[in-house]
C-alpha cells in the first residue's frame, strides 16, 4: 500500500498542484526518477505524459504532467514516487477559475428548507468526498450521522424529521476532515458552536403578524442616519436600561437619565432621526457570549445569517436572539425609524478555520499572483467576491436580513474589498423587495488583487447606481485629515480646506465654473464628520487645537456639524457626537473597555444646549426640501454660491419656489473665521433660523436684511 501524505515530507516529491484541469505541475527533488512517477485517482492508476521540466533553485525539478482527462474533483488525485510515498495534488488554482464558476454554480436551494414534518438540508461543496449530517443534543453529545446524497454542481442533500436539534456537517475533502457549521446556518448556538434546526423565518413570522410597515422613505436624501452599537447605548447605568448592553435595551422605552432626561429610544425618537444604523450584529467571533467578555465592535464574522448571542438576553437560548432582533426592529419601526445592518462580509475572522474554506478550501478567498492570500482588508483575508457562489452568499445573506427581519438599510464595510458586479447585484435584489431600502458603504481604494475597474470605490460610484459612498474628502475638509491628529479642518479653523467643502455642499456634484463633484447624484454621498472608527469628533478638536477653551472646542463641534447637517446628500452622526462624546483620546476603540465606549448619558445632560442645536438642524433639514434634493439636475439648477470677499466664508443660496416648501429661498453661510461675517440681504427680508449656538424650525429673528454670521458658525436664513 502506498503511504499518502497531504503535507510536504523529506521525500522525492516536494509539492503537486493542478495547473489547470488538464495538467498538474510537480516539484521534484534533484536525482527524482520520472520513469517510476505514478498518478492514482482514488487508487486508481491514471494515464499521463510528462511534459515540459526545468530546473529551479536548489538544483531541484519542476515537472507538467498532462491528463489524458479532465481532473474530477470529487476524487482525490495524488502522485507517488519511486519509494511509493507521494503527494495529494493540491486543485486550488483551478478552483479560482472561472471554469471552474461554469462547471460547478449552483443556483438552488440551500441551508435548511422546511416544511411540515421534514427539513432538508443542502451544503455546496463540489470537491467533497463525502459529506455527512452529524445531530448533536443541546449538551453537545453526538446522536447520529447521516450520509448526504451528492446531487447536481456539487450540492449535497438529505432530509430529515422535523426536530430541534444542533447539527453540523462533516466534510472530507483533499485537505482532510472537518466538521463546520452550516455557512447559510440561520440559528446558532452559544459562541456559534453549532447550527441549529430551528425555522427562523415561521419563528418570526408567527410572532410578528402582521409586521408594522416599514416608516415612510420617499428618497434616499431624506434619511438621517444614526450609528451606535448595542452595547454602548445602554450599558452604562446612566442609561436607566433594564436591559444594559442588550437587543432589548434598544428598543425599551420610558428610560431615563438620573436628571430625568429621556435616554434611549425615546432619545433618538427626539433627536428626529430616521435610521439608527447598529454595529455588526451577525455572529462574531472574539466576545465570549455567556460573559460578554472581552468588548468588541465584531468586525470578526463567523456565522453571516445568524446574529450575535452576547446582546441576547440568554446567550443559550438560540430562540432568544431571533427574537430581540426581529422585536427591535419592529418596535422601532412602530417608532418611525427604520434600521440599518452592518455588512462585514469582506472577511472573516480565522480564515482557515472557517467552514466556506473547510468546505471548498482555497475557493471564498482572494489571492495574489504567488498564491499568498490577499490582505486588503488588514486581518489576512479577503472575500473573493467575483465569485460566484460568494457572490451568490452576500445576495442571500442580505436578502435573508431585508425579507424576514425586515431590514430597511444595508451598510457595507470595506466595501472597496467587494467588486462592482456583487454590489450592483446586491442593489438590484434589495430592489425586488423594496426600492427604499438604502445601501452605502467604503468605497474605500484597497491593496486587493482585483482589477481596478471592478473595485467598489468612490471612484466608479456611477456605476453602481442606487448606492452610497461614505464622503471622506468632506470628512478630512471639515476636521482635518483622519491619519494627521494636529491637522485642522475649515470647521477648526483653516480657511484653506474652504475648496473642498464648496465642492462637497451641493452633494459632491458637478456646478459648472463652480465645482467639480465626486458623484453623479447628491443621494450617493454620506456626509459624515465622525463615525466608531477614528478619534471622536471631540476628541479630534482637543488634539488638533489643544490652546481652545472647552466652550471654543463645542463651538467648533457644533459648526462641523451644522456643515455636514445642511449639505445636500445623506447626514450620518455618530452617537453621542451631538453632545461631545469622548473616548478619552482612544483613535481605534473596537476592543476598548465599557468605560471607553459606552454612550455617556450625564454628559448628554450636562450639554442639552448642544443637542438642542443639533435637533434643530435636523428639524430644519427634514422641513424643508432644499437641504434633501436627490438629483444633479435639481441641485444644478437651484444651488448657487453667492460672493463673500472672505476666503474664510462660504454662502450659498437654494431656490425652493418649484417645491411645495414653505420657504421660497434659503440662505446658508457659514463662516470658519474668528471675526463676525455680515451679508446684506438687497433682494427681501428673512427669517433666521439657525445662529450662533442655536438653531429652531421656528424663527429665531424675523425681517431681517443683513444676516450676521458668529465666528466659526453657521447662519440660516429664508424667506
Amino acid at each position: 500500500m502506498h503511504s499518502f501524505h497531504t503535507t510536504e515530507i523529506h521525500h522525492s516529491i516536494i509539492s503537486a498542484r493542478f495547473a489547470t484541469f488538464e495538467s498538474i505541475l510537480l516539484e521534484v527533488r534533484a536525482g527524482f526518477d520520472l520513469s517510476a512517477l505514478q498518478l492514482y485517482r482514488d487508487e486508481r492508476p491514471q494515464p499521463f505524459q510528462v511534459g515540459h521540466f526545468d530546473w529551479i533553485e536548489e538544483g531541484n525539478l519542476r515537472v507538467t504532467l498532462h491528463l489524458e482527462h479532465p481532473a474530477d474533483l470529487t476524487n482525490v488525485y495524488r502522485v507517488v514516487d519511486q519509494s511509493g510515498q507521494g503527494l495529494v495534488v493540491v486543485p486550488a488554482e483551478i478552483m479560482q477559475t472561472s471554469l471552474f464558476d461554469s462547471l460547478y454554480s449552483y443556483e438552488g436551494p440551500l441551508g435548511l428548507v422546511f416544511s411540515v414534518k421534514t427539513i432538508d438540508c443542502f451544503v455546496w461543496s463540489p470537491v467533497a468526498h463525502t459529506i455527512e449530517l452529524v445531530l448533536y443534543t443541546e449538551r453537545g453529545e453526538e446522536l447520529t450521522a447521516l450520509t448526504m446524497e451528492r446531487e447536481e454542481r456539487g450540492v449535497w442533500h438529505v432530509q430529515i424529521a422535523r426536530e430541534t436539534l444542533f447539527y453540523r456537517y462533516r466534510v472530507a475533502t483533499w485537505a482532510g476532515c472537518f466538521e463546520v457549521v452550516d455557512p447559510y446556518a440561520k440559528a446558532v448556538s452559544a459562541n456559534g458552536e453549532y447550527g441549529v434546526l430551528l425555522d427562523v423565518e415561521g419563528l418570526i413570522a408567527a410572532r410578528h403578524a402582521p409586521p408594522a410597515k416599514r416608516p415612510v422613505l420617499v428618497k434616499p436624501t431624506d434619511a438621517v442616519i444614526y450609528e451606535a452599537n448595542i452595547r454602548d447605548l445602554t450599558i452604562d447605568p446612566s442609561s436607566g436600561s433594564s436591559h444594559p448592553g442588550e437587543y432589548r435595551g434598544v428598543f425599551e422605552k420610558g428610560t431615563r437619565s438620573p436628571n430625568d432626561h429621556p435616554t434611549g429610544l425615546d432619545y433618538l425618537i427626539d433627536l428626529g432621526i430616521t435610521h439608527l444604523q447598529l454595529l455588526p450584529v451577525h455572529d462574531f467571533g472574539t466576545t465570549e457570549e455567556i460573559s460578554r467578555s472581552p468588548y468588541n465592535w465584531g468586525y470578526d464574522p463567523v456565522n453571516w445569517f445568524a446574529l450575535e448571542g452576547s446582546y441576547a438576553s440568554d446567550a443559550t437560548d438560540p430562540a432568544a436572539r431571533v427574537i430581540e432582533y426581529a422585536d427591535l426592529i419592529e418596535e422601532l419601526h412602530k417608532s418611525g425609524i427604520r434600521v440599518t445592518f452592518d455588512v462585514v462580509m469582506n472577511h472573516v475572522h480565522l480564515r482557515d478555520e472557517s467552514a466556506l474554506n473547510r468546505l471548498v478550501p482555497h475557493y471564498y478567498f482572494r489571492k495574489e499572483l504567488d498564491g499568498s492570500y490577499s490582505n486588503g482588508t488588514g486581518v489576512g483575508n479577503d472575500t473573493a467576491s467575483e465569485r460566484f457562489m460568494m457572490r451568490r452568499l452576500i445576495v442571500d445573506c442580505l436578502t435573508f436580513y431585508a425579507r424576514v427581519y425586515r431590514v430597511d438599510a444595508f451598510r457595507f464595510d470595506l466595501m472597496g474589498i467587494h467588486d462592482i458586479e456583487t454590489m450592483t447585484a446586491v442593489r438590484s435584489a434589495l430592489d425586488a423587495i423594496d426600492p427604499s431600502i438604502l445601501i452605502y458603504g467604503e468605497g474605500w481604494d484597497l491593496a486587493t488583487p482585483l482589477p481596478a475597474r471592478e473595485k467598489a470605490i468612490s471612484q466608479w460610484a456611477a456605476r453602481m447606481p442606487g448606492i452610497g459612498h461614505f464622503n471622506d474628502v468632506f470628512r478630512d475638509a471639515l476636521k482635518g485629515s483622519t491619519f494627521n491628529e494636529h491637522d485642522r479642518g475649515f470647521a477648526l479653523g483653516d480657511i484653506w480646506k474652504a475648496a473642498d467643502v464648496r465642492s462637497a455642499l451641493p452633494g459632491s456634484v458637478t456646478i459648472p465654473d463652480e465645482t467639480i463633484g465626486r458623484f453623479p447624484e447628491p443621494s450617493y454621498s454620506i456626509n459624515y464628520v465622525e463615525a466608531h472608527d477614528n478619534h471622536t469628533l471631540a476628541d479630534k478638536i482637543a488634539l488638533a487645537v489643544p490652546e481652545a477653551s472647552e466652550d471654543e472646542r463645542r463651538q467648533m463641534g457644533r459648526f462641523a456639524q451644522a456643515i455636514a447637517l445642511l449639505a445636500e446628500g445623506i447626514p450620518f452622526l455618530h452617537a453621542g457626537q451631538e453632545f461631545g462624546r469622548t473616548k478619552q483620546g482612544v483613535e481605534n476603540s473596537y476592543n476598548a473597555p465599557d468605560e471607553i465606549n459606552r454612550m455617556d448619558w450625564l454628559l448628554r445632560d450636562a450639554r442639552l444646549a448642544d443637542v438642542a442645536y443639533v435637533k434643530g438642524l435636523i428639524q430644519i433639514r427634514r422641513m424643508h426640501s432644499s437641504f434633501r434634493y436627490h438629483r444633479r439636475n435639481q441641485v444644478q439648477a437651484l444651488f448657487r454660491f453667492l460672493p463673500t470677499g472672505n476666503h474664510g466664508v462660504i454662502a450659498y443660496e437654494v431656490d425652493a419656489t418649484h417645491s411645495y416648501d414653505a420657504w421660497q429661498r434659503v440662505i446658508v453661510v457659514h463662516n470658519s473665521t474668528r471675526e463676525t461675517y455680515e451679508l446684506d440681504l438687497p433682494h427681501g427680508r428673512f427669517n433666521v433660523y439657525a445662529m450662533g449656538d442655536q438653531a429652531s424650525p421656528e424663527p429665531i429673528e424675523k425681517g431681517v436684511s443683513c444676516l450676521v454670521v458668529h465666528p466659526l458658525s453657521t447662519t440660516i436664513g429664508a424667506c
